[in-house]
């Protein structure tokens, strides 16, 4: 890479604490109608802390707004170095760049070296672990990002002891909960009511001083929940736009900016193709077949919320279930699906050779997919499907929360303690939560007020929640909880950012 090159990705070295003036990244967070902000990680020499998630979730500005902070904290910025990995030829070419910038700071400490989409360049792990032996390691902060459906997880396994364990996080697109808390100051002063304005600051205010875990006890949760009881209208609204956007920073942003700036509602088309062209080129640059990824795609968003096997999905397209299983595999490790999986509630434990629900790991990878499959209009298949499929889309989003309550990397995967259960009779819970104490939850989700489908207890599980569009009550030992209250305030695993 020519220095040149690498001075404009570093900007700072040239304008200090002013570059976010000249910033691509930067400069389009500032003038967005939010600026989104992630909860910050204390960097300590010494340490390689690496950071996965879906591509365009925000990984690359989560990383310049922390050089900002450096910055502003004085950290010399010639001290910090940005490579953006996915433009580098390969993995020596990193190593020419980083050994270049540590020989010419090397009285200076400590060094933070950021890299930046890393997963791009074959054996990564490779220089991550020459950095890490060397003895130089001492004086270095190392920050990687990644997003490659390459299996990150085994490559970080291969580095013990060299900073790595415990400094491993996940970047998800934003959960309900953090839309709605950095959403609503901006909302206030452009809603013409001021009742639903001033609704809008008190239910900020219940939202900061009141979150929930599932850990907690029945009569816990249901204080939290009545904490928020009355806000049901102001939480249902915001529910509406996150079940249209998703937790995407970039598409909440061109929503509210034309909703409420521009006085049109809609997302570009753009928005989605780009999406997808993500999805289906990640599949190519990983040597395998963009028309089989659309495939098994265009079945999984045609079985949406229903259980069914590899097989049945195989069979359907006319290839082997290994074939499909390889496939799934890509897309779980490239934050685009979640496979959830049947639990033996006697053993404790997921079984993986039942029936499987599949979800997309946001409702907008759900809109884009759809859209891009029926040649629609992105936004205006959105509403479509949140008018004839909002049940479906509740439920993935559901799924996608669960997930992020208690996930550590390589220390608890979520398939450990969520997964669903189904009887040979046609007996169903949707989701079965185990609890840290062996206990299990079982939650339904009845979002339809006309579903008839009663409530499935089995003598394993002595608690249930049922997620409902309005009803809030506690029977026997069921809760019955307005699905956006409940959203709105469950909390995220602190090893996801």
């Amino acid at each position: 890479m020519r220095i040149e090159d690498l001075s404009n990705l570093n900007l700072w070295w040239k304008f200090g604490k002013d570059f976010w003036k000249y910033d691509k990244n930067l400069k389009e967070v500032k003038d967005a109608f939010i600026e989104f902000e992630r909860r910050e990680l204390k960097l300590k020499r010494g340490n390689a802390y690496v950071l996965r998630g879906v591509r365009q979730g925000g990984k690359t500005t989560y990383i310049k707004q922390t050089v900002l902070n450096l910055i502003t904290q004085n950290i010399n910025p010639n001290t910090i170095l940005y490579v953006s990995c996915d433009k580098l030829a390969s993995r020596k070419e990193l190593g020419n760049i980083v050994n270049n910038f540590v020989q010419m700071n090397r009285d200076l400490e400590p060094l933070f070296i950021f890299l930046d989409e890393i997963t791009y360049l074959e054996n990564w792990s490779i220089e991550l672990k020459t950095l890490a032996d060397s003895n130089l390691m001492d004086k270095l902060i190392i920050f990687a990002t990644g997003s490659n459906p390459v299996k990150i997880k085994e490559k970080t396994e291969r580095m013990p002891g060299r900073g790595v364990e415990g400094n491993e996080y996940y970047f998800k697109p934003l959960t309900f909960r953090e839309f709605a808390l950095q959403t609503i100051d901006k909302l206030i002063p452009r809603i013409e009511s001021m009742e639903f304005g001033e609704a809008f600051r008190r239910l900020k205010e219940k939202l900061k001083n009141n979150s929930m875990d599932l850990e907690q006890n029945t009569n816990s949760i249901m204080d939290k929940i009545n904490s928020v009881m009355a806000f049901k209208e102001e939480l249902d609204y915001l529910l509406n736009i996150y079940l249209l956007t998703g937790g995407f920073p970039a598409v909440i942003n061109e929503y509210l900016d034309n909703k409420f700036a521009k006085k049109k509602e809609t997302i570009k088309n753009e928005a989605y193709e780009t999406l997808v062209r993500i999805v289906l080129g990640d599949i190519s640059k990983i040597r395998r077949s963009e028309q089989i990824g659309k495939e098994i795609i265009r079945e999984i968003a045609k079985r949406y919320g229903t259980r069914y096997s590899f097989l049945a999905i195989g069979k359907d397209i006319e290839l082997p279930h290994q074939t499909v299983i390889e496939y799934l595999e890509l897309f779980e490790n490239s934050f685009i699906a979640e496979v959830v999986y049947p639990f033996d509630i006697s053993r404790k434990k997921p079984m993986f050779k039942g029936e499987k629900k599949i979800y997309f790991l946001d409702p907008f990878i759900y809109h884009a997919v759809s859209s891009f499959l029926t040649g629609a209009d992105g936004f205006a298949n959105s509403k479509e499907n949140l008018s004839k499929n909002k049940d479906v889309l509740i439920e993935s989003v559901v799924s996608n929360h669960l997930i992020q309550t208690k996930e550590i990397p390589y220390l608890r995967e979520w398939k450990t303690y969520l997964g669903f259960f189904y009887s040979s009779t046609g007996r169903e819970i949707d989701f079965v939560y185990r609890k840290n104490n062996g206990d299990f939850l079982g939650i339904e989700v009845k979002y339809r007020e006309e579903s008839k489908r009663k409530l499935t207890k089995i003598d394993e599980i002595k608690e249930y929640m049922v997620l409902t569009k309005s009803r809030l009550e506690k029977r026997d030992n069921a809760l019955f909880i307005p699905v956006s209250l409940f959203l709105a305030l469950l909390k995220k695993s602190e090893r996801s950012i």
